[in-house]
């Protein structure tokens, strides 16, 4: 793992301890822990036979870009079908609204509907609604309720979509926002727009907004690159500015840097939804029998931590094999499974 996506992941677990959200103890099937024998390795068919529900992340575990499906992943989702299990895709993806991402997913083979599809891009309108209340957990209550009917915004023109559904519109790459708010759903930044997203994030009360928080995503090709979480953690480190007032208040923010808000894995609110999408049959007095099969530590397994479900790490694409063991010890993050 890269040392700026380790230094990432690190500050995802800091948010997630520092705001109570990870269990000390698991009762799982699995693996106890960190401290725990090694995890398993398991062939699918023997996880279909120890769970009730079945979350997948998307790219990187069942697809990639395009039309690319990876090997035996259409066997494992029509085997789930089969047997009558639960299903979720649970994707960071911002990229557009879920039931275009489900539609998107069906294209490749597997028939997410839009209930079962449940992505960080979803989250924003709770969080937009609280943001216009002056309810946000962390706000700059100095700044009062926001508007946003603005923001400044870097991704896939389909990312739009996301913000419409908000009542927001993404302002053009040479503009300012009416208030000083930018939106992240992909590394799609230009010289100009990374510059002009961070003149905006240095004015007090800035906000980022991050709508994807992997940090780096697997290339068809094996390889691996940064991606929307790892544009958001450098605009958000140099969103400090030391200096006050100036350009009428426009510019510093005496070394405070904007107010950060994360969507989607491994935070919680995602796995609220998730949890509340689920049967309540396979919540009945005990722990439910779902796993959480994807290809990133720090985002997939971390976040399965937080919803106190297991978790199935595919070895290989997000998480290079020869660099695993090094990667668990230096997180503290371990899954119950290897697949």
């Amino acid at each position: 793992m890269e040392f700026f996506e380790t230094e990432i992941y690190k500050r995802y677990l800091e948010i997630l301890n520092r705001d109570g959200c990870l269990p000390q103890k698991r009762d799982g099937l699995g693996a106890q822990g960190l401290g725990a024998a090694e995890p398993q390795a398991v062939s699918f068919g023997e996880l279909l036979e120890k769970y009730d529900a079945f979350c997948f992340d998307g790219y990187g575990t069942l697809y990639n870009r395009g039309a690319f499906v990876y090997p035996g992943a259409r066997d494992w989702f029509a085997a789930l079908r089969s047997a009558g299990k639960q299903v979720r895709l649970i994707t960071n993806a911002a990229s557009d609204v879920d039931r275009v991402l489900a539609a998107d997913a069906a294209k490749r083979g597997f028939d997410f509907s839009e209930a079962e599809t449940i992505s960080s891009g979803s989250l924003l309108k709770d969080l937009v609604k609280e943001l216009r209340a002056g309810t946000a957990a962390n706000a700059n209550q100095a700044c009062g309720p926001l508007k946003l009917r603005e923001v400044y915004y870097i991704g896939r023109e389909t990312g739009k979509n996301v913000l419409a559904e908000c009542g927001m519109t993404a302002v053009a790459p040479d503009e300012f926002p009416e208030e000083p708010v930018v939106a992240i759903s992909s590394a799609k930044d230009t010289d100009e727009t990374y510059a002009r997203a961070v003149e905006i994030l240095r004015r007090p009360g800035a906000i980022l907004l991050v709508l994807n928080s992997d940090a780096w995503a697997p290339k068809i090709d094996g390889s691996r690159e940064p991606v929307s979480g790892a544009l958001c953690e450098r605009l958000r480190r140099e969103s400090v500015d030391e200096s006050n007032g100036g350009n009428g208040g426009n510019c510093g923010n005496g070394g405070k840097g904007c107010t950060t808000y994360y969507l989607g894995k491994p935070f919680p609110a995602i796995w609220k939804k998730v949890s509340a999408s689920l049967p309540e049959s396979l919540f009945n007095g005990r722990k439910p029998r779902v796993v959480m099969i994807g290809d990133t530590l720090g985002t997939d397994v971390l976040g399965a931590r937080v919803a106190g479900f297991d978790s199935a790490l595919v070895v290989g694409r997000n998480e290079p094999a020869a660099e695993l063991l090094v990667d668990e010890l230096e997180l503290g993050i371990r899954p119950d499974f290897y697949l």
